[in-house]
């Protein structure tokens, strides 16, 4: 069986052949690649979780049409069926870094994956600027009524500027048995005969020449990640870690669970070799899961110190 530690290129474009077929106008196409992809997700989960947040970003600077939401809807039912693995790309390209369109289509997906790992990224949606953002966020945090921190989120989230928000914050809170009920069904702004200001430019797609040019979020980019991350180095144990420097750098990607942005992440904390990570302690183990701001528990999950021992 391949994987997608020893993907080949054959099969990357495979992949994206079929990710694109998402977006054919024919609906048998489009059926035949999400049952293919879905079949591939045991083995090649993060190639195709790349595919589809490359396609998306892509698509946040085209014209609304129908293949767009096509790519969409099958992107969100794909992501639901991923492992925390998978749903990284999502998180770090297009939640943290993408558009404005990027982050609506991120936020959704996470949402109906009903994941705890995804509770942080859901309620920190809540005060994105974008109201359609908040509105996903919302929804999905509907399926957490088991949390105390998706309820706090919402009840915080009641006095939204914006109404579409606030009707969406009551129905949510009523799985928590507070704050409704709510009479009218609750729609999203974007609901109503597929009308819509996608890009929140005042002018409604079907004038728009540009609906979907869409503006980058303020503020959060990679490199503001990364230097959040930095200045964590000091709750890091670095005498039982041991240090390192970029010169001593390992391909720290060979171990499974790690991809690019993460090991950018794990190189700014100054973790760059095998031997630090395979010189982790349990305690070490969850505090650099937690200065990294990955999924919960996800180190030891995969079990990154043993994978590192037999790679050093």
């Amino acid at each position: 069986m391949e994987s997608d530690s020893n993907f080949s290129g054959s099969s990357s474009n495979r992949i994206q052949n079929l990710v694109e077929d998402l977006g054919d106008e024919n609906f048998g196409t489009r059926n035949e690649a999400l049952m293919t992809l879905k079949a591939m997700l045991p083995t090649s989960e993060v190639s195709i979780s790349n595919a589809l947040v490359e396609v998306i970003n892509e698509h946040g600077d085209n014209k609304a049409g129908s293949n767009t939401s096509f790519v969409n809807k099958g992107a969100i039912e794909l992501f639901q069926d991923m492992s925390e693995l998978g749903l990284e790309p999502l998180v770090n390209d297009l939640l943290k870094d993408g558009d404005v369109f990027a982050r609506r289509v991120a936020t959704d997906a996470m949402g109906r994956t009903g994941r705890m790992a995804v509770l942080p990224y859901l309620i920190e949606c809540m005060n994105d600027d974008d109201m359609y953002v908040r509105w996903q966020a919302a929804k999905g945090l509907g399926r957490f009524a088991g949390s105390s921190d998706a309820r706090d989120a919402l009840v915080n989230s009641m006095d939204d500027s914006k109404p579409y928000v606030r009707k969406r914050v009551a129905r949510s809170l009523e799985v928590f048995g507070g704050a409704g009920p709510v009479d009218e069904k609750v729609k999203g702004p974007m609901e109503k005969d597929g009308k819509g200001d996608i890009d929140g430019d005042g002018i409604p797609d079907s004038k728009d020449e540009k609906p979907r040019k869409a503006k980058k979020k303020k503020g959060k980019s990679k490199e503001d990640d990364l230097a959040r991350i930095a200045d964590k180095k000091e709750s890091i144990d670095f005498k039982t870690l041991g240090t390192a420097s970029e010169d001593d750098k390992d391909d720290l990607k060979n171990i499974k669970g790690i991809g690019p942005f993460l090991e950018q992440k794990l190189n700014a904390l100054g973790i760059y070799t095998y031997k630090q990570i395979s010189n982790m302690t349990p305690e070490l183990e969850d505090q650099v899961n937690e200065a990294i701001e990955f999924f919960p528990g996800r180190i030891k999950r995969d079990n990154w110190v043993k994978q590192a021992k037999d790679l050093k």
